[in-house]
């Protein structure tokens, strides 16, 4: 026997499918609540009943990227620094192929991130990852990986012909490059 979902969950996940397509091609600031309730087939009071603004419809959206972030990062605390900074670079470089779509979200929320405790979370340990993908303390190699972490997501918002696989090479490549000691 099948099981099927309750439609209330439905709704909801159609509402995040829709909204991610949203902020996707027009922007999260461009996209309005109507025009993810008119997306999703339902009414801007569905989308309400289901989240509290359109604050917390992004951080739907990014949940899945957030909750493997977050992962990473917990994995990363348990590990000696020279190891997790290899382990850094390589899950990272994975999980920005796989959540790619996600870049292009965040570039649009990015000059008022700050301001959304929805996504707090992410912003924590997005801040944490880079300190691990730097392997030191040095506020040089600090700033190389936000450098190198910048580029690298720009490149899987774009990635133009490339493959999963080519992009996860280039990306792989150019963090071990930029951050590991030679």
């Amino acid at each position: 026997m099948a099981v099927t979902t309750p439609a209330r969950e439905r709704t909801r996940r159609e509402i995040v499918r829709q909204a991610m397509d949203l902020f996707q091609t027009a922007g999260y600031n461009a996209t309005s609540l109507q025009d993810i309730a008119t997306a999703a087939g339902c009414s801007k009071a569905t989308v309400l009943y289901h989240f509290s603004g359109k604050p917390a419809v992004l951080a739907a959206v990014l949940e899945p990227a957030a909750a493997d972030v977050a992962e990473l990062v917990a994995q990363l605390a348990a590990l000696p620094r020279h190891e997790a900074q290899e382990v850094a670079i390589r899950r990272f470089t994975d999980l920005a192929v796989l959540h790619r779509g996600v870049m292009d979200v965040i570039q649009d929320v990015i000059p008022v991130i700050d301001s959304m405790p929805e996504i707090g979370g992410l912003v924590a340990d997005g801040i944490q990852l880079t300190g691990y993908l730097a392997g030191s303390d040095d506020t040089f190699e600090k700033d190389l990986a936000k450098f190198a972490v910048n580029g690298l997501l720009g490149e899987c918002r774009y990635p133009g012909d490339r493959t999963d696989d080519e992009l996860r090479r280039l990306c792989d490549t150019a963090l071990r490059r930029l951050l590991l000691p030679t």
